[in-house]
Formats: structure tokens, C-alpha cells, sequence
């Protein structure tokens, strides 16, 4: 229907922004995850191992804590090492999101 008031003028033009937006929204998760910004992307892990715990400070920064001990990020983070599957820093013990309490 060329007279659509439901389609834009310019669908490749608006495909074309989209696609610019996208691809700059996922620069800017990537920066975040840098920086150390936890992007909600997976569940937050804990080696049911060594009882290394991830959190999340109020200001969106990834922590590691061990259990009892809140207030002290130790500095370690978790590598993912394939889909969905992690290491511990600490222990290193493979933890899957889905198998690790909060």
C-alpha cells in the first residue's frame, strides 16, 4: 500500500538508524563491561565450591566477595571459558549460572 499511514516514507532509511543505534548500544555494553559495570546479561554466579559470591554495588559495579564478608570486594572475577559455563578465580571450579546460588 503505497498511502500506509502506518509505514514510514523511508523504511531503509529507518532500518539504516536502527541498525546504527544497535550496533552503538552494544559499544556501549561492552565499554560498561570494561569499566566493570555488571550489564544483567547472565544470573550472578557463586562457587558452590569456595562460596565466592558475585554482587552488585548501588552504583552497577560487578563485586566478589567471599560468603561472610560483604563488605570487601576481593578483586577476583569469574571467566566465562564457553557458552554459559565460568571459572572461578578463586578455587577454579567450573560454575554454571544456572547451578550457583545468588
Amino acid at each position: 500500500m503505497p498511502n500506509d499511514p502506518r509505514r514510514p516514507d523511508d523504511l531503509d532509511g529507518l532500518t539504516s538508524s536502527i541498525k546504527k543505534l544497535l550496533v552503538g548500544f552494544e559499544d556501549l555494553r561492552t565499554r560498561a563491561r570494561e569499566l566493570g559495570v555488571f550489564t544483567d546479561e547472565r544470573e550472578l554466579l557463586s562457587c558452590p565450591s569456595c562460596g565466592l559470591v558475585e554482587d552488585v554495588t548501588c552504583d552497577g559495579l560487578l563485586i566478589t566477595y567471599r560468603t561472610g564478608d560483604l563488605a570487601e570486594d576481593t578483586g577476583l572475577r569469574f571467566t566465562e571459558t564457553s557458552e554459559g559455563r565460568f571459572t572461578c578465580p578463586a578455587c577454579g571450579a567450573e560454575v554454571v549460572p544456572d547451578e550457583s546460588e545468588p
